[in-house]
């Protein structure tokens, strides 16, 4: 212990600034608000996809054209896929050591980016088109 001068520390100084309390209180906030945010809009999302079934394609044209239909649509989207992010990326934070983590969480970014970006795109394509 008097070889190393970090022995006479008490285990709260040895500890201070590190772990999850850095930025885990934000991303388990994000977490827990995107998942509340998620039941109704799946809800909605359900009731959505049950009424286009029966529907032809210029049916769904037509009923995504309207606000609450696209807005809902894109909204179930948008926090799916950050809901998605958040939790790869705690997972990928907890599983991959070394330098594999910082190119895992680069790709994780990217995919959940050109995800959304596709759904977006195609729910826009078809509501404007």
């Amino acid at each position: 212990m008097a070889d190393h001068p970090s022995g006479l520390r008490t285990p709260l100084a040895r500890v201070r600034f590190l772990g999850s309390a850095r930025s885990g209180t934000t991303e388990a906030w994000l977490i827990h608000v995107t998942s509340l945010a998620l039941v109704p809009l799946t809800l909605g999302f359900v009731w959505l996809v049950l009424d286009l079934l029966h529907m032809d394609y210029n049916g769904v044209r037509e009923t995504l054209a309207r606000p609450l239909p696209s807005i809902l649509l894109l909204a179930f989207i948008l926090a799916g896929v950050l809901h998605m992010e958040i939790g790869m990326r705690s997972i990928v934070a907890d599983y991959i050591h070394g330098p594999a983590r910082a190119w895992a969480l680069v790709a994780n970014t990217c995919f959940s980016a050109l995800l959304a970006l596709a759904c977006v795109y195609a729910s826009l394509r078809i509501a404007f088109s």
